[in-house]
This record gives C-alpha cells, sequence and structure tokens, in this order.
C-alpha cells in the first residue's frame, strides 16, 4: 500500500534464502585474484529523501549500508521537496527509484547500491495532460518482470523491468496520486476525478481504449445516486470479493465489487457494495482482514468496519488527524498520527496496547520486521 509529505516509507528487502538445510554452504570458485566480489549488505530498508540521497540501513542496527546521491534536476527546482515523493520499490534484487520530475527511473542493485540502469521512458506523453515530464506521487509496484507506474498527468504506464519498453499505458483522465493494485490477472486503481477502474493485467485497455469496467462507468460526471464524485487520494485494498478505498472529499470509505455489472443502457461498471461515513475526509489507505477493514481518518479516528454489515467494530480516538495507513501483524494494528504518536491497536476490539511519542508528525506507514 501507496502519500504523504517528506515521506519516509520503509521498503525490506531481504535476501532469498536457498532450499539447503544449512543457511551457509561452501563451494569451490574459480576467480580472478584482481577481480573480487563487491561488497553486498543486506538485509535493508530503502528510504528516499528530500536531499535527493537514497539510502539503504541495515533495520538489526540502524547504520546505513550504502547510499546513492541522485542526480539534482534543475527543471523542478521550485518543486524541489516532490522530487522523491514516490518511496523506493523493491522487487528482484533491484531497488527502483522513480525521479518525480524527469521520465528516467533509476535501477540499483539492491545489495551494492550500484547504478544498474537509467530506464529512460519512450514516448511517454500522457493520453489527456500531454508534456515533456510526467510527475508520480506514488509508489510503483511489480509484477512478472513488469513496473505499473501511476502518473499524475492521468496515466498509468507498464514498464519491462528490463528493457524499460513501454508494455501499456491507459489515460484515466484524471490525475493519477494513489498506487495500483494487481489481483488475479487485474489491475485496479482510483483516480483523483473519482473513478475505481479495472484494467487487464496483460492487456491493458481494449482496442478503443475502454478499461475492463469502470465506477461508476466510463465518462461519469456523478454516482448513479446523483451525488459528486469522490477525490481519491489513497490507494484501494483489495480483499476478495470486494475492494475499498476512502476519499478525501466526501468522508466516504467505499465497497466496490470486483465483478462488473452489465446494464444495457451503461458501460460496464463495478457494483457499489456500500459505503461508510466518517467525520472527517480519509487520505489512509484502508487495510482488510478477516472479515474487517480499517482505515485512518482525519477526524482523528482510526475505524475497524464489518466487510459484511457496513458497521462499527471499533474506532479508536487520537489527538490529531491519521493519514498513515494501518499495517496488521500477529493481531495488531499499527498506525501514525499527526499527535507525533505511533499506535498499537488489538485488532479484534481497538484497545491500545501501546503507543511510542515520537517528535515530530507521522505521515508514513509504519513496517513490522523480526519483532521490531
Amino acid at each position: 500500500m501507496v502519500h504523504h509529505w517528506r515521506k519516509i516509507l520503509l521498503s525490506l528487502f531481504l535476501l532469498s534464502l536457498s532450499a539447503a538445510i544449512f543457511p551457509f554452504v561452501a563451494c569451490k570458485k574459480h576467480m580472478s585474484n584482481d577481480n573480487p566480489l563487491p561488497t553486498s549488505y543486506y538485509p535493508s530498508i530503502f528510504m528516499s529523501s528530500d536531499n535527493f540521497v537514497l539510502y539503504a540501513i541495515d533495520p538489526g542496527t540502524g547504520k546505513k549500508n550504502w547510499e546513492y546521491s541522485m542526480p539534482y534536476d534543475t527543471f523542478n527546482v521550485a518543486h524541489a521537496f516532490l522530487y522523491f515523493k514516490p518511496s523506493p520499490l523493491v522487487y528482484n534484487d533491484m531497488v527502483y527509484q522513480v525521479a518525480v520530475s524527469s521520465d528516467t527511473i533509476y535501477k540499483l542493485n539492491a545489495k551494492t547500491g550500484v547504478l544498474v540502469k537509467k530506464m529512460v521512458l519512450p514516448g511517454h506523453t500522457s493520453v489527456s495532460y500531454p508534456g515533456k515530464f510526467f510527475t508520480s506521487m506514488a509508489t510503483p509496484i511489480a509484477d512478472n518482470g513488469m513496473i505499473y507506474l501511476a502518473t499524475t498527468n492521468d496515466t498509468l504506464y507498464v514498464i519491462d523491468t528490463g528493457t524499460a519498453a513501454i508494455k501499456w499505458k491507459y489515460g484515466a483522465e484524471s490525475p493519477l496520486l494513489t498506487a495500483p493494485v494487481i489481483y488475479n490477472g487485474k489491475v485496479y486503481i482510483a483516480t483523483s476525478g473519482g473513478h475505481v477502474i479495472c484494467l487487464d493485467k496483460t492487456g491493458g485497455p481494449d482496442a478503443s481504449g475502454n478499461p475492463t469496467w469502470d465506477w461508476p462507468g466510463k465518462g461519469a460526471t456523478q454516482q448513479l445516486s446523483g451525488a459528486a464524485l469522490p477525490y481519491f487520494n489513497s490507494s484501494p485494498c483489495v480483499s476478495a470479493p470486494y475492494l475499498y478505498v476512502g476519499s478525501a472529499s466526501d468522508s466516504t470509505l467505499y465497497c466496490i465489487g470486483l465483478v462488473a455489472n452489465h446494464p444495457s443502457t451503461l458501460p460496464d461498471t463495478g457494483i457499489l457494495r456500500w459505503t461508510y461515513k466518517t467525520l472527517g475526509n480519509i487520505s489512509s489507505s484502508p487495510t482488510a482482514y478477516a472479515g474487517m477493514v480499517i482505515v485512518g481518518c482525519n477526524d482523528f479516528y482510526v475505524y475497524c468496519v464489518d466487510t459484511q454489515t457496513a458497521s462499527t467494530r471499533w474506532k479508536f480516538y487520537t489527538n490529531s488527524q491519521v493519514n498513515s495507513s494501518p499495517i496488521i501483524s500477529n493481531q495488531v494494528v499499527y498506525i501514525g498520527s499527526y499527535d507525533y504518536n505511533l499506535y498499537a491497536l488489538n485488532i479484534i476490539d481497538g484497545h491500545q496496547k501501546w503507543r511510542f511519542a515520537s517528535k515530530g508528525l507521522i505521515k508514513s506507514s509504519p513496517l513490522p520486521y523480526n519483532g521490531n
């Protein structure tokens, strides 16, 4: 799950272990004495910074494994704080960092920090918002050798991690501020224009540029109920058979079916199953687990909603807005608040197990790993 100013969202990389009984296996190797193997650092937590540096940090000691200084982008000097809005993506032993105001993705070796390739995207001009550069606020995702990158020039790009070729793209007619989600051969993304879109993961839109389905319908300017379209700036969460996404404009959590409707007079559209009203806008990305969907809200609450009845199971009050997205581990919900606290909440009834006071706003999502 991808959103936060000066965001330091942690992305964990673990070296894949072999299937051997022992974790270390000695073997005879023939190699040149003057060409030693490069130093390899693992595991690492990867984070990007406003000083244009990508860091790899040891999760056990907090010491720096390596760092990589990104080139300074003179095109976007006035908006330099946006340079590393997306978090790093770790995939197949590589780290991918999107340069916000250019057409480049930097591909580095996750173990050593060595630059492998600058992936310059050819023909990236958007469908509805043409321009020299794309910008991206959401962390990309990867699957089956492809990177799925949502951009604010309205376009979702699917990029080959090896060749940097664009396999397909889709123009959503409004800026994309959230990371897409892949499930069961489909890609789902929510737009700032109030649409939730389903696309085929392999082929993208059809020959006419249409998605598999679009809620509340391709070209719709309002919901079927007549209500204004929501504004989505957080990533959706998929837990079959439903998708959940919160709105930053109408204080509503939406539950949408993954199977399209087929009315005779409308394009294929997802089915809205229920809505849940809060008292504040939602920029947190929801998390679904065991019949519950949990999300933070700007009304200072963390909500747990029953996925079948759309009723409140519990809610927990913090002292400020909650833009952080919840992470669940071992029956505990971890989430940060603008009240400077990191909270650990019991998933069953929402009672506080503990909290940790930091010295600033917590906007990013926590990452549980190895008991920490």
